[in-house]
C-alpha cells in the first residue's frame, strides 16, 4: 500500500468548532493501490482541554477499523508557527479493496454484506433497500424457455444472470434489475442473481452470522431456522412476509426446467421450490463477488 502524507495548511484557525480536513498528498508508483487517508485537527484551549468529536463531525465506517479518536499533541505550525495544542487524527475515508481482506459481516466496497468467502472470492449483497426488486419480479418475461447452461453452484450465479439476460425471453425483469444495480465502490454490470447454494449461503449466513453452515448444507432448519436478530433488523435483512406474495420466496438465478427457476423461503429456508418464471413475481437480491 502506497505511503500517505498529510499536507500541513500554512495557517491555523482558532476556533474550536473548525476542523480542519486535510486530505493527505500519496507517494508511490500506483495511486489508484492505495487507501486515501485524511489528517484532521482542531485547536485547544490549553494542555488540558479533553480531546472531543466536533460539531457536524462526519460518522467514519467502523467497519474500517481505523482509530477514529482525536488525541492530543502540541504542534508547531499552529498560531502562524508560534506552536499551540491541538487535537488530531489521521482517518481512512476510503479503503481500496485490492489492498484489504475482507472478513464475514464486514461491507464490501460495493456497499454490500460479505456474508460468504469461497474459492478464491469474497460475496457480498445488497441492502434490503436496494431497488424495486425487493418487492417482486418475474424471472423471465414469458415462459417456457431454456436458459442454456444455469448452474446451482456457488461460483456461478454471474454466468446464469449472464444467459438469463442474453435470453430473449429472459433479458429484462429480475437478470436485468440486478445487472443495472451500481450503487457507489462498483458498476453495472458486477451483480448478479445468486445461483441456487449461493442464495442458499446468503440463508445461512442470516441464522448464523458469525459461524454459518457451509453452502451445501440445506438452511432448512438450521439455527432455529429463524433469522438472526440483529441481521433481520439491519439494512441487509430479508423480507419476511407470511400474507400477501410474494410471502418471503427469493429467486435464484439457477433454472429447475424449462418453465420453472428455482427459489428460496428464506421464512423457514426451505430450498425446494420452483416456480414458473412468468407467472410468479418473486424477491431478489442482487450479489456481487470480488
Amino acid at each position: 500500500m502506497s505511503v500517505i502524507k498529510s499536507v500541513r495548511p500554512r495557517k491555523f484557525l482558532a476556533a474550536l468548532s473548525v476542523l480542519f480536513m486535510v486530505v493527505g498528498a500519496l507517494f508511490g508508483a500506483n495511486v489508484a493501490s492505495a487507501d486515501s487517508v485524511q489528517y484532521q485537527s482542531y485547536q485547544r484551549a490549553s494542555q488540558t482541554e479533553a480531546c472531543a468529536a466536533q460539531v457536524g463531525e462526519t460518522p467514519w465506517q467502523a467497519s474500517w477499523g481505523a482509530d477514529s479518536s482525536w488525541k492530543p499533541s502540541w504542534e508547531q505550525w499552529a498560531n502562524n508557527g508560534k506552536g499551540g495544542w491541538t487535537c488530531g487524527r489521521s482517518i481512512t475515508w476510503a479503503r481500496d479493496s485490492a489492498t484489504r481482506t475482507y472478513a464475514l459481516g464486514d461491507i464490501g466496497p460495493g456497499g454490500g454484506l460479505v456474508f460468504l468467502i469461497s474459492g478464491g472470492l469474497t460475496y457480498e449483497m445488497a441492502p434490503k433497500a436496494w431497488g424495486a426488486g425487493e418487492s417482486g419480479l418475474s424471472w423471465c418475461d414469458t415462459a417456457p424457455i431454456d436458459v442454456v447452461g444455469t448452474n446451482t453452484a456457488v461460483g456461478k450465479g454471474a454466468a446464469n444472470t449472464v444467459a438469463m439476460a442474453a435470453s430473449g425471453s429472459c433479458g429484462s425483469n429480475a437478470a436485468a434489475a440486478v445487472l443495472a444495480y451500481a450503487p457507489t465502490g462498483s458498476s453495472a454490470g458486477q451483480w448478479f442473481l445468486p445461483s441456487k447454494d449461493e442464495l442458499n449461503a446468503m440463508c445461512n449466513y442470516s441464522r448464523s452470522p458469525s459461524s454459518p453452515a457451509l453452502p451445501s448444507v440445506s438452511c432448512y432448519g438450521t439455527a432455529g431456522s429463524t433469522q438472526d436478530t440483529t441481521f433481520a433488523s439491519s439494512a441487509y435483512g430479508f423480507t419476511i412476509s407470511t400474507s400477501g406474495r410474494p410471502y418471503s420466496n427469493y429467486w435464484s438465478s439457477s433454472q429447475y426446467d424449462n418453465s420453472d427457476a428455482w427459489y428460496q423461503d428464506l421464512s423457514d429456508g426451505q430450498t425446494t421450490g420452483h416456480a414458473d418464471k412468468a407467472v410468479y413475481a418473486l424477491r431478489v437480491r442482487p450479489v456481487r463477488a470480488f
